[in-house]
């Protein structure tokens, strides 16, 4: 039995051993078979890769003289804002329909009313002082020439006083002494009438000057009681639209109170900022007013500005323009963000006629002003330069071709404007140079480029030489055409008519 089972183990064994080196040989076979279908495959034949160069128009950087369009942004702003108040006190007692904001109202135009029956009460009265002062002035004139009549006597009986006192001085001798003091005491009581006369009638005049002042005082309250009553009805101070109402009625106000604020429209005003440059250009270019001539005094002359032209549009609506002139300064100094100086432009006339009806400039309006300048006279115009509009890129800069490569350079774009005419017109940038980055003679891309980078190499074209073999082809072609045109004629030897060499003259 041992010996059985030991015979059984081994058999077990080798069928074990066999296995394993049956599944070696086969993984042995196809690795084989691999590598072998691989090196019968061919393969593919491996090409250099040559990367395109790009091709490239270009076009020369000029210099430019010429007129120049400033177009800045700026703002209306109110010319005249006036704010109307209460100049008696009183409830509000009417509101007239047109007072209402944003309605534009004439002057003059009736708005609100004030209770008035206080102040009609104050002029009867001061009406009736003003007829009693009269009538004491009238009496006391009656008391004066009363009592100048009075004087006149008084004066008389002191003459004859005064004679009969000297007669009695004369005849003192014969006269007892009774007698002679009889006759001083009748001049002395003539002296003293004399005088009491003469100080009433002083008095009198005294009281004249008094009564008359106070005629003048009554006069003047009920002057002020009139002009109090004229006041209590508010009215439109001048042309213009109601910006806001502060009072309604049954409302009580005192003087100095707020009732409605006014802006006159009958002129507007654009506030803009300018750079010293731009300001530069219109002091040197601007033409002088001889209605308004620039101060001979610099201190003065320091703090002017030229009359200048100025066009006002929207920038939804370039069609609809004002005119306007560039007058002062906005207060004095510059902007402290972006460092330019305020300025103001008159527009005597904010209302423009429209296909669709009169529009007016409005408070905060964003507007574009337009100046223009001419730049040939000015030295700090020496460097402007115009590309063409299809070289500049966005973000504001251009492609230059230096020495076959690009090059990137920053400009700062100052105007737009075209050349030619007709479908020849030719879109151009009025540019200044940023750190000299671009300069007169550069060559600047024209053509659209994918994905440029500086330093890219590049194959500048030459365009004289393709417009030039254009112009061949087409003269070959109008050629060939006019010589197919006459062969093919009836009597071709003899001579062309005139219809065909009218046409063959057009065709060339």
């Amino acid at each position: 039995m041992p010996e059985k089972s030991h015979r059984r183990l081994s058999t077990d064994r080798r069928t074990e051993i066999l296995k394993y080196l049956c599944s070696a040989i086969i993984i042995a076979v196809a690795v084989g078979v691999f590598f072998f279908l691989g090196s019968l495959a061919e393969k593919p034949a491996t090409k250099e890769s040559t990367a395109l160069i790009p091709q490239v128009s270009t076009e020369t950087v000029t210099p430019y003289f010429g007129s120049l369009d400033l177009v800045i942004p700026g703002s209306v702003k109110a010319h005249r804002e006036i704010k109307v108040a209460a100049e008696v006190v009183g409830k509000i007692v009417k509101k007239y329909p047109e007072f209402q904001a944003g309605n534009f109202v004439l002057a003059g135009t009736p708005l609100a009313e004030i209770d008035a029956e206080d102040y009609k009460a104050d002029q009867k009265t001061l009406a009736a002082d003003v007829q009693q002062a009269e009538k004491r002035i009238v009496e006391n004139l009656r008391q004066i020439e009363g009592e100048k009549r009075n004087l006149e006597i008084a004066r008389q009986d002191f003459a004859i006083q005064q004679r009969d006192f000297k007669r009695t001085q004369r005849l003192a001798s014969a006269l007892s002494r009774s007698e002679v003091d009889q006759a001083r005491r009748a001049l002395n009581a003539a002296q003293s009438n004399l005088t009491s006369r003469e100080n009433a009638l002083g008095l009198l005049e005294a009281t004249t000057v008094r009564l008359k002042a106070g005629l003048e005082m009554s006069n003047s309250q009920l002057e002020k009681s009139k002009l109090n009553l004229g006041r209590v009805s508010i009215v439109a101070p001048v042309d213009g639209v109601i910006v806001s109402e502060m009072v309604q009625e049954n409302d009580f106000v005192s003087p100095g109170a707020a009732i409605v604020m006014f802006e006159d429209v009958s002129v507007a005003e654009v506030v803009c900022n300018l750079t010293t440059t731009e300001l530069n250009w219109i002091r040197k270019n601007s033409k002088p007013d001889p209605n308004k001539p620039l101060s001979s005094d610099p201190r003065v002359r320091a703090y002017q500005l030229p009359k200048t032209e100025v066009t006002i549009f929207e920038s939804e609506d370039v069609e609809t323009t004002w005119k306007g002139t560039l007058e002062r300064f906005d207060g004095i100094g510059r902007d402290e963000m972006t460092k330019t100086i305020p300025c103001r432009i008159i527009v005597p006339n904010p209302i423009t006629e429209t296909e669709y009806g009169p529009r007016a400039l409005v408070r905060n309006m964003y507007v574009k002003c337009r100046v223009e300048v001419e730049t040939s006279s000015s030295d700090e115009t020496q460097d402007l330069l115009a590309i063409n509009e299809m070289a500049l890129q966005p973000g504001d800069f251009v492609w230059k071709v230096v020495d076959g490569k690009l090059q990137s350079a920053k400009v700062e774009v100052v105007d737009r404007t075209e050349r030619g005419k007709g479908d020849s017109k030719v879109g151009v940038v009025i540019i200044r140079s940023v750190q000299d980055s671009v300069s007169v003679d550069d060559e600047v891309v024209v053509t659209p480029l994918s994905q440029p980078t500086n330093g890219a190499i590049v194959d500048v074209a030459d365009l004289s030489k393709t417009d030039a073999s254009e112009e061949d082809a087409v003269n070959e072609a109008t050629e060939s055409s006019v010589e197919s045109s006459v062969d093919s004629a009836p009597g071709a030897n003899s001579r062309v008519s005139p219809q065909l060499e009218n046409t063959t003259e057009a065709s060339l």
